[in-house]
């Protein structure tokens, strides 16, 4: 199949782990983003004062987004990887 640093990814089982487990940080990353932010009132003030990233998360439409868009893309790795792991069998 497809050739990636010399490790042939139809066989390999670690690439199927590497998406899995990403897609599983993707999914639960909404929820300690919002801890971080949200945590302490000093904090987040010093995170919404920051340049130009930092400064959209006092938005609620940007933090909705940004968690849609993680959620989303978690699934999306995490559905490959169940996909990848009924072709192999």
């Amino acid at each position: 199949m497809f050739k990636f640093f010399n490790i042939n990814l139809k066989r390999s089982a670690s690439f199927n782990n590497i998406i899995t487990v990403l897609g599983l940080l993707l999914i639960i990353s909404p929820i300690v983003i919002h801890w971080f932010i949200h945590g302490s009132y000093e904090r987040y003030m010093w995170i919404i004062n920051g340049p130009f990233p930092f400064n959209q998360f006092g938005s609620g439409v940007f933090q909705l987004w940004l968690y849609i868009a993680l959620i989303c893309i978690g699934l999306l790795l995490s559905i490959t990887a169940i996909i990848l792991k009924r072709r192999k069998k």
